[in-house]
């Protein structure tokens, strides 16, 4: 009797784990966008930056690091029978801790503006990295030509050290184009386009 409840609780269990892994596949697709956008809004918004703009690469940096461990808990639920004790569980245990920097990092990349300069903390990076305005060397405006039409696509601050920020031109950064311009006029920092030749997709 004792060895059919053991049994029992043993295919619950499974099933449970077996509902999990399916939430885990399907919510990777859309939970990121919720709990990456909530946590940075919370954490990290101020009301002196003018735009707070969270990038791709963070939502798809939480998404792969759901997906990880559904895959992981599909390898469990194949060859638990098979492997079944505690060195299989370990095992699979510290393959679940590998995805904790995806979420990490993926809560952590995000990029704003403000009077001081371009805030940026990049996937790979633990730190923010401030890029004062007075050390922006050139704007590069990056025209795209999609479809026979031609519009605004990136804008790259070129730094004096030559190394460059790349931020996508979206509906925030349009709304803020005014006080980056009036942040360019202030010091002197030159202005360079490709309107001529838009980069074509």
């Amino acid at each position: 009797m004792l060895l059919m409840r053991k049994k029992e609780t043993s295919e619950e269990k499974s099933v449970k784990l077996v509902a999990y892994t399916i939430i885990l596949y399907i919510s990777s697709f859309f939970v990121p966008f919720v709990i990456v956008a909530s946590f940075q809004s919370l954490v990290y918004f101020s009301r002196s930056q003018w735009f707070f703009a969270t990038p791709f690469s963070a939502y798809i940096a939480f998404m792969a690091g759901m997906f990880y461990i559904a895959v992981v808990f599909t390898i469990f639920l194949i060859f638990r029978q098979k492997w079944d004790g505690n060195n299989f569980k370990i095992i699979t245990g510290l393959l679940l801790l590998i995805s904790i920097p995806a979420f990490y990092f993926s809560l952590t990349n995000y990029y704003y503006l403000d009077d001081k300069g371009v805030h940026y903390n990049s996937l790979m990076s633990v730190n923010e990295k401030e890029y004062k305005w007075e050390n922006v060397h050139t704007v590069h405006i990056v025209y795209r030509n999609h479809q026979g039409t031609v519009s605004n696509y990136q804008y790259k601050f070129e730094l004096n050290n030559g190394s460059i920020i790349t931020l996508p031109y979206d509906d925030k950064f349009a709304e803020n184009v005014g006080r980056i311009e009036d942040k360019i006029q202030q010091f002197g920092i030159t202005v360079k386009d490709n309107f001529k030749n838009p980069v074509m997709d």
